[in-house]
């Protein structure tokens, strides 16, 4: 027994176990920025490989291909908070002129433009509605200045995170062959058919995800900014880039943004405004309901709500980076029972084979 035991914490794979469980635990503080780097080392290796016989380097090829794929989000994220900070003054002012906060039963009784349009027993439901609105206009906007003064404090941090993000997300996609050689190694022979089959339904899930949701989504957001910008909308181009966001939500979609929209023209008046708007978020609904399933089929069929759960719960357990990783990790997960599921197949149609011969 005693002979059992030494054998066991002196064998190499429980060596290796151990330390890579140690490893895990110093990882902790940064594996979130980590896990992310691995998703854009993922997106930067076709393009660097597309680049190479351009750069002739790889290590260049790799850079250049990094920048093309970060630097936009990182300057459409520079680009949401500068809106954010210049809107906050301009829709507490729209706010205010629109009288929204001081619409109530009486004075929609007594304007002409709801009761040319609205049936008297709509009325006390839009007098609480407008004190819901403002309420939510002011806890939205004080969510968004508490978040901002988050992010200036932890800015040390932060540029830490960035650091290590940039640096993962390097290596990951100049080694990551090293890297897949040690798993390769590391899986039993009898157990390859199952590892394949998973590393293929992952890349499916991961092609599924980055085309079929966020490709749809920034077709969705760019139409969206267009269509702002011609109705006279004040900051379309960041108003088009949420509506991409929240378009990545199964469930949700663009809906929130256009609402919102739709809401402020009925308050002001502009009726004429309100109809494009509502016609545009229906042609845009019909649109996602054909693009989405033609992308996504050709690669996996993957059911809305794992994407729902994901996006909810990833930035409860990870915060914001937790919008990505929750859908992929789930993503990936749901690729593991495709893959256990079709070598279980396999497995059975070939004893089938076996016992009729």
């Amino acid at each position: 027994m005693i002979y059992k035991i030494k054998g066991t914490l002196t064998s190499a794979l429980f060596v290796v176990a151990v330390l890579l469980v140690l490893s895990l635990v110093v990882l902790t503080p940064m594996l979130s920025m980590i896990l992310l780097a691995a998703v854009f080392a993922y997106a930067v290796r076709p393009i660097a490989r597309r680049l190479q016989p351009f750069l002739r380097y790889q290590s260049l090829a790799i850079l250049v291909a990094m920048v093309v794929v970060i630097l936009p989000l990182i300057i459409i994220v520079i680009y949401c908070i500068d809106s954010l900070i210049q809107s906050a003054p301009a829709l507490i002012t729209a706010a205010k002129a629109s009288n929204i906060g001081n619409l109530t039963t009486t004075s929609i009784q007594s304007s002409p433009q709801f009761t040319q349009y609205f049936p008297t027993s709509l009325y006390p439901y839009l007098g609480s509605a407008s004190g819901v609105v403002e309420t939510a206009l002011s806890d939205i906007l004080r969510g968004i200045a508490s978040y901002l003064v988050d992010v200036v404090q932890s800015l040390p941090n932060l540029a830490l995170e960035l650091f290590v993000f940039f640096a993962a997300t390097f290596y990951l996609a100049r080694d990551g062959d090293r890297l897949w050689a040690y798993v390769d190694l590391a899986i039993p022979h009898e157990r390859k058919g199952f590892f394949d089959n998973l590393f293929r339904e992952t890349d499916n899930v991961l092609k599924s995800i980055f085309y079929g949701h966020f490709l749809t989504a920034m077709i969705v957001g760019t139409l969206s900014g267009i269509g702002f910008y011609l109705l006279g909308y004040p900051y379309a181009l960041f108003l088009g880039i949420l509506t991409g966001f929240t378009q990545v939500i199964p469930f949700i979609g663009h809906w929130p943004t256009y609402t919102v929209l739709a809401l402020y023209d009925l308050f002001t008046g502009n009726y004429l405004r309100m109809a494009l708007v509502i016609l545009l978020s229906i042609g845009l609904s019909v649109l996602d309901m054909y693009i989405r399933p033609q992308i996504s089929g050709r690669y996996a069929d993957i059911h809305p709500m794992i994407f729902l759960l994901g996006f909810i719960c990833g930035p409860l357990l990870m915060g914001l980076v937790g919008f990505i990783i929750g859908p992929l990790v789930l993503g990936v997960a749901y690729a593991a029972l495709l893959a256990y599921k079709e070598s279980r197949i396999a497995m059975m149609e070939e004893k089938k084979d076996k016992d009729s011969s």
